[in-house]
């Protein structure tokens, strides 16, 4: 996967060295980052980096425990010290504390937290397989001949079902799925959160909590939560271009091109308000893997039977396609708030998704099912069988607007959710023989394409959260309608 970051600019190599200010001891894995793009490297072991970079650029400069710091890119060799004391500020968690966000070093159970440039890093596409690349234990399955769960990828936390994780968006519940894993895949008999809605693009960091997360947010989190925190930077613009395609030995090198196009946009809204908005492009063409004829379990297949036996010795190579599905996605999502007063903030954040995408189902070998009215062959040549397609178009769309801030000391966040999730399939290039056979007696044939029906999924939730701290007691309650 390739991905590239437009700009035109004069560049430079920049090295340096990071050490602990007070020590001059060398630190060790401290992230040097190009400020305001995912350019960025880290130290060696003997706190050295080396980066090409803009003339002028500004470093920022990361490490756990210490205090982050900018400084401006020269030709020469730079000394960067680090004053110890605080952590990063992104390192900062929302989950894991009903009351004011805190460090991740300061919670009680381990808190993943992850910057959007180290999902990116993995070299994937959707949110899901980013997480399987970077967060141990979760694991998110590409599937195919599985009818729509091919469109869906399965993706669960701690080896546990995908309904057993909560997932949240800016900390407020993200709505489900509405398509049922019905088949013999991963979270068979489950639903869970269409992780392909939510637009890496617009994504600022991720928070996964596992130990203790359904003693706090319930028994749909037994597995964790993962917080999904939107981007709030403005006056700034970020445009990224992915494209990539399959290698290796196989027969069918170079099949599943894809491609991807994305910006974020940030701006202020007048002197107290500010927007961030995204948009997204993404479209993956199919894989075939396909292998060599077997025992087809589906129909009792027995391969030493004179007709069978006849058709796997006449056509050895022929196999079904089995690979990734084609599927296109299109994502806009908007993030905003407004500072009613120094104490008082509204907010509203939500996004559009729309997918479609094509696989394919087990092929219908001819002694299975016969095509007498030549619908999907020619009857001049001998017929192979067929097989169908599966196509799914998605679509999921939420808004969550609120207000939040300090009210006689005590913090307090209402909100309304709404979210939703449809998805319509159609069958083509197949058969229905019960009705060919009955049309036959008409002298009528059959269709070749179906509408087998689908599901809807919305929900709308109603939170009212309220904290106080009193000396070393915090006390906090709520309610929610869903």
């Amino acid at each position: 996967i390739l991905g590239i970051q437009i700009m035109v600019a004069q560049t430079t190599q920049t090295t340096g060295t990071i050490t602990d200010a007070e020590t001059g001891e060398p630190l060790v894995g401290a992230q040097v980052m190009v400020k305001g793009t995912s350019i960025g490297t880290t130290t060696d072991q003997n706190g050295v980096f080396s980066l090409k970079v803009d003339t002028g650029a500004t470093l920022v400069i990361t490490y756990i425990g210490y205090q982050t710091k900018e400084a401006t890119a020269t030709s020469g060799r730079m000394a960067i010290g680090l004053e110890s004391g605080t952590l990063r500020g992104d390192e900062v968690s929302v989950v894991g504390s009903r009351f004011n966000p805190r460090t991740a070093i300061t919670s009680p159970v381990p808190i993943d937290n992850l910057q959007i440039r180290e999902l990116i890093s993995s070299g994937q596409h959707g949110l899901d397989h980013m997480l399987t690349y970077k967060v141990p234990s979760y694991n998110a399955s590409q599937q195919t001949i599985s009818d729509a769960t091919a469109h869906f990828d399965p993706a669960d936390l701690r080896g546990l079902g995908p309904s057993r994780t909560l997932v949240l968006v800016n900390g407020k519940r993200k709505h489900a799925s509405s398509f049922i894993l019905i088949n013999d895949t991963p979270g068979k008999g489950e639903v869970g959160v269409d992780m392909k809605s939510i637009p890496t693009a617009a994504i600022d960091r991720i928070e996964v909590l596992r130990d203790g997360a359904s003693a706090q947010y319930g028994s749909d989190a037994i597995a964790g939560v993962i917080n999904v925190i939107m981007k709030e930077k403005v006056d700034y613009t970020e445009v990224n271009v992915s494209a990539g395609q399959t290698a290796g030995g196989h027969k069918n090198a170079g099949d599943g091109k894809n491609m991807g196009l994305n910006i974020n946009h940030g701006m202020n809204i007048g002197d107290k308000g500010s927007l961030n908005m995204t948009a997204s492009y993404h479209d993956q063409k199919e894989t075939e893997r396909e292998g060599e004829p077997g025992v087809d379990i589906l129909i009792g297949s027995d391969p030493t039977a004179p007709i069978e036996a006849d058709f796997y010795a006449a056509h050895p190579d022929l196999g079904m396609h089995v690979g990734l599905p084609n599927m296109t996605t299109m994502d806009v999502f908007l993030n905003y708030s407004y500072d009613l007063n120094d104490e008082m903030e509204y907010y509203s954040f939500g996004g559009f998704t729309k997918r479609t995408g094509k696989s394919y189902a087990l092929h219908r070998v001819p002694y299975w099912i016969p095509d007498p009215h030549g619908l999907l062959h020619d009857t001049t040549e001998t017929y192979m069988g067929f097989q169908p397609t599966f196509e799914s178009d998605i679509t999921d769309n939420s808004l969550t607007t609120g207000l939040r801030g300090k009210l006689n000391d005590w913090d307090f966040d209402l909100s309304m959710s709404v979210g939703r999730n449809k998805v319509d399939y159609s069958v083509n290039n197949s058969l229905n023989i019960s009705l060919n056979d009955h049309l036959d007696s008409l002298g009528l044939v059959g269709p070749t394409e179906f509408k087998p029906g689908g599901y809807e999924f919305g929900h709308t939730v109603y939170n009212s959260d309220f904290a106080k701290t009193f000396g070393k007691i915090s006390f906090g309650l709520g309610t929610e309608l869903r």
